[in-house]
Order: structure tokens, then sequence, then C-alpha cells
């Protein structure tokens, strides 16, 4: 390698130098200051001259020094060139850039699998405000990039890749190749590397289904399904698709669906009829996840908001933000981002 190349030629020179220095201490007598001046002079060609008049036998060190010493800083200045021109410097640069933010990398989301979907989820999440972690083996363009914060041109069911995207400090996972068993055993690996992470699995074949969810998908997605059903809606009840379209895309900033957490100690626990929600954040509440997993859709006046509840709620971005905040009371500090 260049740069083990370029550190045992370092590694060299010094030693040079520090030997022709004691060399010329032994055989001249000279002080250590002028003797490494000697040694430096030499060594680069400058030609300054020697600095006292030298004996026979210090003529003689000196053209061994030249001969060893001059030939060491030309390859030690060649290495470096290289190391500069052939791109390993940058490179080199960049790798701890990318590992420096890795290791501050908390609650992001990883996307394995570039293609039209992953691009896509990715995509939406950089435009929710939310960090993302690319992994395929395939080269993206530069403009394909600018959504994630970092990519790793790497095969995702590979243990140490996924360690490396920091999927223990994650929140989220998106198997998104265009294979099921990939997508399966990327499950199955990401859920053993980290058992509270939420998994979202492609799958194209109903066979799959189950076995994404025994390999630990927290959900499962078909996009021919979904697809499917969206141009059906769009077909049957326009008006109610494009409404579905305002809250769940991109090109659109006018309404998100977001999940809301309900902290322990907030003052959003009781009847959603007396905590007056809609009035206070200009937000709609349509579903309640429970602790225990059920999701209640069809609510009331009279249904009860606890803490450890999760609340689906539809509003615009600044305002589910605030209420976000709100609800979570305590869990939200500083300038930590709401949890969604």
């Amino acid at each position: 390698m260049l740069l083990d190349k370029l550190w045992w030629s370092a590694v060299w020179l010094l030693l040079v130098l520090a030997g022709g220095t004691v060399g010329y201490r032994v055989i001249e007598g000279w002080s250590w200051l002028d003797c490494a001046w000697m040694v430096l002079t030499t060594m680069t060609t400058i030609g300054f001259g020697e600095v006292h008049p030298l004996s026979d036998l210090g003529r003689i060190y000196t053209m061994g020094l030249i001969i060893s010493g001059v030939g060491l800083v030309t390859f030690t200045a060649t290495q470096v060139t290289r190391w500069v021109i052939d791109g390993e410097l940058a490179a080199q640069i960049a790798e701890r850039r990318r590992r420096r933010t890795m290791n501050r990398l908390e609650g992001h989301f990883i996307v394995v699998g570039l293609g039209r979907l992953g691009h896509e989820v990715a995509e939406e999440l950089s435009h929710r405000g939310r960090t993302v972690v690319g992994i395929d083996p395939e080269p993206l363009h530069g403009d394909e990039l600018r959504f994630l914060a970092m990519r790793l041109e790497q095969d995702g069911t590979v243990d140490d890749v996924l360690r490396e995207a920091a999927i223990d400090r994650a929140r989220g996972l998106a198997a998104a190749t265009g294979s099921d068993p990939t997508n399966i055993f990327i499950t199955l690996t990401a859920r053993q590397l980290n058992p509270n992470l939420h998994i979202i699995t492609r799958v194209d074949e109903a066979t799959s289904v189950q076995k994404a969810l025994r390999a630990g998908a927290s959900a499962v997605v078909n996009p021919y399904g979904i697809s499917g059903a969206r141009m059906a809606q769009g077909l049957v009840s326009p008006h109610a698709a494009q409404l579905v379209d305002q809250a769940v895309g991109r090109n659109h900033s006018e309404l998100e669906i977001e999940d809301v957490e309900i902290g322990d100690d907030t003052s959003y626990h009781g009847a959603l009829g007396t905590l007056n929600i809609p009035e206070r954040h200009r937000v709609l509440i349509v579903a309640i996840r429970r602790p225990d997993g059920h999701l209640m859709t069809s609510l009331d006046r009279g249904t009860e908001l606890g803490p450890g509840d999760i609340a689906v709620v539809v509003g615009k971005p600044s305002e589910l933000r605030e209420f976000a905040i709100a609800a979570r009371g305590s869990k939200v500090t500083g300038t930590v981002e709401p949890h969604f």
C-alpha cells in the first residue's frame, strides 16, 4: 500500500537524519546543531557548503550520506507526490470525515437498496427532516446523493456493514432491494443486531410476507399492492385520494400525517373531548395505538389518551411539531428532535 511505503520511508529518513548527526558528532566533534545542519543541507542538496572544514574521514562519511540520504529524500518526495496525485490523501480525508459522521449518528434511518423504491424512501425521509444512511453496492450519481447523510457502497447483508451504519443507534431500517430473499436476510440480520429496531421490508411475492415477518420485520410492504390500491382509490374516490396524497406525499407541504408519542409527565392525558387538541394545536388525531399494540380508529370525545399511547395525527408540519413537543413533555429537551 502506498501509505505504508510513505510511512516506512519517513521512518528511514528520520533514522538517517539522526544517524548522520551522531556520525558527524563522533567524527568531527562539532556541536549537535552544526551536525544536524550539515546532515540536512547534504541530504536536501541545498549546497550551503561545509559548516566547518571536513577531515578525510568526514568527507568519506559525507559521500556515503549523499548516496543514501539524497536517494531516500527523492524516494520520499516521490511517494508524497503519488499520495496526493493518486487521490489517496483525499480518499483518506473523506474516510475520516465519514467515520466522524457515523460516530455522531443516532436516531437515524437506514435504507438498504437504493433502486427506485429505496431512492423514494430515502428522499421522502430526507424531505421530512430525517437523517438517512444509504447502503447499496452500486455507485450513484452525485445529484442522487443529496438526500443522504452518508452512503456505503457495500453489501447490506453483511453484519459489519450494518454495524458501520450504526445500526445499534438507528431508529429504523428499510430493506428495499429488488430481491425478496435478500430483503428477508437483511431483516433477519438487522433484527439480530438491534432487537428494538423498527424494520420495514419490501416483498414482491405474497408467499414472502410471512417469511419476512418471521425474520423480524415490523411491517411488510408490497409496492405493487399499494400502487394498485392507490390507483383504484383514485378512480373510485378521487377527492379522498387527493387528501391522502397531500398527507403523505413530499410534493405537498400543506398536510402531513405523523406518529406522536404521549409522554408520562404531560397535560395530554384524558378524554379527547376535554383536551381540545384541535383547538389548541390545529391538528387532528385520527387513530391511537395503545401500548399493547391495539390500534383504535373509531374515536369519539370520550376516547381516553394516556401515557405511552401513539397518536396518529394529521396537520401542518409546524403545528405537528409543536404538538409533538408539548405531548412528549420532558422527553424532549434542548434541541433534541421530537420523536414522531
